[in-house]
């Protein structure tokens, strides 16, 4: 009887264990500020894209600005519940963004530097959310011509 009963236990936890929804974070959540870079004023209220290099924009829904032109850009999130996911190809992808709002030149920009000095190597693995502030991004408005 007791072998019957510690085999459930052991059975349940097990499977408890794989029922358990796990998150992997492929990205950091990104805030910053878009400014004009002729003005030196933030970009403020606009709609915009701003999207992880790699990452299909066509799912990302359009960054609003705030009045300050602050955004915030959530990270982007795979999940699995017993077998962890193969994650080799996510480690290829460049640390950028792109950034495109109307009236405004696009731009790639590479968050790296930023990463590096705010998340500590023991949190830098893809179980661990971080979170990274990028400042003050320019851009340069497009010409009339253009």
């Amino acid at each position: 009887m007791k072998k019957i009963f510690i085999t459930f236990i052991i059975s349940s936890a097990a499977l408890t264990t794989a029922c358990t929804k796990q998150t992997l974070y492929l990205t950091p959540e990104i805030t910053g500020y878009l400014y004009d870079s002729v003005t030196q004023k933030p970009l403020s209220k606009k709609e915009g894209a701003i999207i992880f290099q790699g990452f299909d924009g066509n799912k990302s829904p359009p960054v609003a600005l705030g009045e300050n032109g602050s955004f915030s850009i959530p990270p982007i999130k795979r999940y699995y519940y017993f077998i962890f996911p193969d994650v080799r190809v996510y480690g290829e992808i460049e640390p950028e963004i792109y950034v495109e709002y109307q009236g405004y030149k696009a731009i790639f920009f590479d968050y790296s530097k930023f990463y590096w000095n705010q998340v500590s190597e023991e949190k830098s693995g893809y179980e661990h959310y971080k979170k990274i502030d990028v400042g003050v991004i320019y851009l340069d408005p497009k010409n009339k011509a253009e």
